[in-house]
């Protein structure tokens, strides 16, 4: 009895320190301040891809040591679709090494890579003043930066099923409730969370069950949590559902009316506030 708990015990120590090292060579995930006066190292590696997120599109991308095709000889990989806010790389050679400026906003930030046994598999770059789940106040959020969130939160589906590693910082999740009003519904299909933005962007649907179209103002949507309202900062609707029709759309929330952080978690109960307005309804001009 003592010999066999003794096999036991090695093999479970064995299992352990094979975990523990398995979990030591995960690649890591790393944020980063913008910061055009810095030199970004970043280690990756020829197992798996690097994949490097900006707040909003890319204006260009200029390197040396990379190439866009496998079948161009170069010591690094690049992958990049043109209008997208993230690129991924991959080293083709044991000790690779290259170089990449971005160029956004009108600014250029310096990247180096390098092989390395434990690369970065995710790197996330925010505009300074923009931090984490803290109380520190952030920087208003600009509506370039809203555009590109909107468009991150749209082509999730597709860039999870591509890209893994660039989502993997982006909470998401599928509540499915329901807001009722006399003759439509809204249904909350998606939430995203982009914590460094302290932004949460709704994919709604509007169900018209009634026999007259139904007439809200996009720019007015607001959702309710508890007793707090939070109107949305930019919205991608259309304004109109027609009778017996389901339509959808977009809006994003960020921060709090006063202008700091909400850290509102996606996992809330959110109530969707449609504000309708009427076909007919004319404007009143006082005399």
């Amino acid at each position: 009895m003592e010999l066999r708990l003794h096999y036991f015990l090695i093999a479970g120590f064995v299992l352990f320190s094979s975990s523990a090292r398995a979990a030591d060579l995960r690649p890591a995930i790393r944020q980063f301040p913008l910061d055009e006066r810095m030199i970004y190292e970043i280690p990756i590696s020829g197992e798996s891809p690097t994949t490097l997120m900006f707040p909003s599109a890319l204006t260009a991308i200029e390197a040396a040591n990379v190439s866009a095709s496998p079948e161009t000889p170069a010591p690094v990989l690049l992958s990049y679709i043109p209008g997208r806010y993230f690129f991924s790389v991959r080293a083709l050679e044991p000790k690779a090494k290259a170089a990449v400026n971005v160029i956004w906003k009108n600014k250029t930030y310096v990247l180096r890579f390098v092989t390395e046994a434990e690369p970065y598999g995710s790197v996330t770059f925010y505009e300074d003043n923009l931090v984490g789940e803290s109380s520190v106040p952030h920087r208003r959020v600009t509506p370039e930066l809203l555009l590109g969130l909107l468009d991150r939160a749209k082509g999730f589906a597709l860039v999870q099923a591509q890209y893994p590693e660039a989502v993997q910082q982006i909470e998401q999740g599928t509540p499915g409730s329901v807001t009722y009003y006399r003759d439509f519904q809204v249904t909350v299909e998606e939430i995203f969370r982009f914590d460094p933005e302290d932004t949460l962007v709704f994919r709604v649907r509007f169900e018209n069950s009634g026999k007259n179209e139904v007439i809200y103002q996009p720019q007015r949507l607001a959702v309710r949590v508890g007793q707090n309202v939070y109107y949305a900062a930019i919205a991608d609707a259309s304004g109109i559902v027609p009778p017996k029709a389901t339509t959808f759309g977009y809006f994003a929330i960020t921060g709090t009316p006063r202008g700091g952080r909400a850290n509102l978690s996606i996992r809330n109960y959110f109530s969707v506030i449609v504000p309708r307005v009427e076909r007919d309804v004319k404007l009143v001009v006082p005399q």
